[in-house]
């Protein structure tokens, strides 16, 4: 038995089977692939080498071990141009042969506003998708042949379930469709296209909202730059006449953007809701629930906005957190002599004691506050009914440091908590949301400091108040932190702040920038127990959200805000 001689690679692969069945079917003795050389190994660096020379690291040393070292680079031919440069991307002849058969296409469209079918028969068909030449004119072919749009009397002749009828969220007319948008009217569009094909009486109905406070403010800057005039200058009816000037001419951004999406609506019903249709349906809906007397008017406390002079909603209103002691600017204020940029303070709470009349020598309550200026219009100072150290102060008054009237200690275990700082709060019925739920538990007397334009009243319950009255809110608050030091004791700290700005106007309304207003409001309390029941919410959850806003401390969903 001879010892068999071990093959090399190359002879394996010549005698491999499957590589003898390949060169057989092809005819041809095929050459064996090649084989890469063994690299040896890369001697060890010797120690003694030149200082110039640059050694190699240890991964280069095993990567040239396995043949893998960093490879030359090839020079570029000559006809490459320099090395480096970049060769110019010459435009090809087919792009400039398409730009002209798409010239050439558009131009033989229906004229814009006839209405009529495109014809691609007679013209030869382009070599890529061009999204102008297929999409041009078909919506207004579509719209003009009255595919969207619903029969009245084809659809009165229908039962309720061969009726479909949607009305598409308003965006704002103030501003431009998103992304957001695009994907609610893809997801409405599907609904109305696939009851249109079951063969239901479609109507999807399309509109523009005019935003309320945004539209207003907009058109009274553009009034303020161009006529130096405000919407009361003008009045309401011409206000509102300039308001449908802009929107006829800005207000075309969303509906042209809409029949870009290929939204199938009805234009022919389309809505802006301050229109004659729109108006007459509100008017209606009033004098319906007013006989229904589900309508009453009340004054109540309110988010109010001094730069718009206007009652602005809650989602109107964003809040900023303040850390501490923080200076801002205010519109509508000559700024702060204290600070070099004209800046007012915010983030402080101030303590300050109102003197016992008829109490021990010297006694005082200390109460503290992060709006100064609003003890202008104390009504009342609350403590804990439980408070032992309020006990013998129960049913007592306290001097006002600026007014004639005489502030009553009232008990109140909702509004105070005895172990938050001096266990006594001031109360201000008329510029507090807490206060003023207070106010109404205790039949407290509601005195307005701050007029609708942000200064403080010069008449305050009857008295003159010519020490602060007419100056603005935030000057006020430093001249009554100097007279008030001047006749008690005053501290002053940092603290956490919340404070509210409108977005409409930066720093337009502030944290207690409420104030009274009349308004009608809409009672839902005896509507409450039909509702839940006979109405299937979507998502569920939506459910709890509307039992929790009908249980706030309003007897309401929402405030209406009309024209008084």
């Amino acid at each position: 038995m001879t010892d068999k001689k071990p093959q090399t690679e190359c002879e394996s692969w010549v005698n491999d089977e499957k590589f003898a069945a390949l060169a057989a079917y092809t005819g041809a003795s095929l050459p064996p692939p090649d084989v890469p050389t063994p690299v040896a190994a890369a001697p060890a660096p010797d120690p003694a080498a030149p200082p110039g020379e640059k050694k190699l690291s240890k991964k280069e040393l095993k990567r040239l071990a396995k043949g893998k070292g960093k490879k030359e680079k090839k020079e570029k031919p000559a006809s490459w141009g320099a090395p480096g440069a970049k060769k110019k991307k010459e435009k090809s002849p087919a792009s400039a042969s398409d730009a002209a058969a798409l010239a050439t296409y558009m131009s033989s469209l229906p004229p814009p506003g006839s209405g009529g079918k495109k014809d691609m028969a007679a013209l030869p068909m382009l070599p890529a998708y061009h999204p102008a030449a297929v999409e041009s004119r078909w919506n207004e072919y579509w719209e003009r042949s009255g595919f969207y749009s619903c029969d009245p009397a084809t659809a009165a002749a229908r039962s309720e379930a061969e009726k479909f009828t949607m009305v598409i969220p308003p965006p704002n007319v103030t501003g431009s469709l998103h992304l957001g948008h695009a994907l609610t009217c893809a997801v409405e569009d599907t609904l109305a296209r696939w009851h249109r094909m079951s063969g239901r009486a479609t109507m999807y109905v399309p509109g523009t909202d005019h935003a309320g406070i945004a539209t207003q403010s907009v058109v009274e800057k553009m009034l303020a730059k161009t006529e130096g005039k405000n919407r009361h200058d003008l009045g309401r009816k011409a206000f509102v006449e300039k308001v449908w000037e802009w929107k006829k001419e800005y207000g075309g951004k969303i509906t042209n953007q809409l029949r870009f999406l290929g939204s199938s609506v009805d234009w022919s019903r389309e809505r802006f809701t301050m229109d004659d249709t729109c108006g007459a349906a509100v008017t209606e809906a009033f004098v319906r629930f007013h006989e229904s007397g589900l309508l009453y008017r009340d004054t109540r406390l309110g988010n109010w906005s001094c730069a718009l002079k206007s009652a602005i909603s809650d989602i109107e209103v964003e809040s900023l957190e303040l850390e501490g002691r923080t200076f801002l600017n205010v519109p509508n204020h000559p700024g702060n002599p204290k600070d070099e940029l004209g800046r007012y303070e915010f983030g402080t709470i101030t303590s300050f004691s109102y003197p016992v009349i008829d109490g021990r020598e010297g006694e005082v309550l200390t109460v503290a506050t992060t709006r100064l200026e609003t003890m202008l219009g104390d009504t009342a100072v609350a403590v804990h009914p439980d408070d032992p150290r309020y006990k013998h102060l129960h049913g007592k008054f306290l001097q006002h440091p600026f007014f004639q009237r005489k502030i009553p200690i009232i008990t109140d275990g909702t509004l105070v908590d005895m172990n938050f700082g001096t266990g006594a709060v001031k109360v201000t019925p008329a510029h507090d949301p807490n206060d003023y739920e207070c106010g109404k538990r205790n039949n407290l007397e509601f005195i307005t400091v701050i007029d609708e334009g942000g200064a403080m009243c010069k008449v305050i319950a009857g008295e003159e108040c010519t020490e602060f009255g007419g100056m603005m809110r935030y000057d006020a608050r430093i001249a009554v932190e100097k007279a008030l030091d001047a006749k008690v004791s005053l501290q002053k700290s940092a603290c956490n702040e919340t404070t509210g700005t409108s977005t409409a106007h930066w720093a337009a309304y502030f944290r207690s920038g409420h104030l009274p207003n009349s308004a009608k409001h809409n009672a839902i309390r005896p509507m409450q127990e039909k509702c839940p029941r006979r109405t299937y919410w979507l998502p569920v959850n939506m459910y709890h959200t509307m039992i929790s806003l009908v249980f706030r401390s309003y007897n309401i969903l929402g405030l209406i805000y009309i024209f008084p």
